[in-house]
Order: C-alpha cells, then structure tokens, then sequence
C-alpha cells in the first residue's frame, strides 16, 4: 500500500494508484488512467462546518444533477451526488468533520463509468481524518 498523508487525513492507496499535490488539491490516479480521484480540503478557523455550509458548497450540483445522498465515510458526514457532465461520469462527496470540509470528486470518461467504482470505494474506506493533538 501507498500512504497518502495531508496536514488533516491519511489515505491508503493500491500499488498502482498514485497520488500527486496540484496547488490546494491531491490528484489520485490509477496507472492505466481511467479516471482521477481529487481531494480537496477546506479548513475553518472559527468553528465546525455546519450542514448549512456544506450545502451551500454543493448547491451547484444540486441545482443541475439534483439532490445527493446522505452519506458518512470514516469520521466524515454530507452528500453524495453520481451524475453525467459533458461526457464524463462523475462522482461528488460533499463532506465535513469538525472544522474541515472535503470536498471529493472521482471523474472518468462516460464509457469507463463504473470501471474503478468498487476501487475509488475502497480507497475513500481507508481515508482517516487527523485529530488535533489537545
């Protein structure tokens, strides 16, 4: 397994996925390149994320693909949206803990849809979210 390490979670990656730093994101790939795994974290300084907050990150994709599901992954509750855009198949996490929001997509092309599902799943499992230390 690969560890990938931010300043607020850890994940684990298979041996052919890798992980590169974008800016303020981390982009996951596998190595045959079907799709992209980005994670985004947002970081508050007064408080929790509320769901208030949460949501109004996702109204965009509410708006056109319409309402996500609830979902809780490790220590992390919000929403999950599946939906098709110009050709890609896309899937969105929405999720907060504490005072961090994720912000998680999974892309690929429409004719790979559902190819790395069961994979992109069993990475996000492994995601563990950092406390800080008291």
């Amino acid at each position: 397994m690969n560890v990938v390490e931010s300043q607020w979670w850890i994940i684990d990656l298979p041996p052919e996925w890798q992980a590169e730093e974008d800016e303020e994101t981390i982009l996951i790939s596998d190595e045959d390149g079907v799709g992209e795994i980005a994670i985004t974290t947002l970081e508050k300084t007064d408080g929790a994320v509320s769901d208030q907050e949460l949501r109004e990150f996702s109204l965009e994709v509410e708006q056109q693909f319409g309402a996500g599901q609830v979902v809780e992954l490790a220590e992390l509750q919000g929403y999950y949206y599946s939906y098709d855009d110009d050709g890609d198949a896309v899937r969105d996490w929405y999720l907060r803990c504490d005072n961090l929001a994720l912000l998680i997509t999974y892309s690929c092309a429409q004719d790979n849809a559902g190819m790395d599902d069961s994979a992109v799943n069993e990475i996000l499992n492994t995601l563990f979210i950092k406390k800080p230390e008291q």
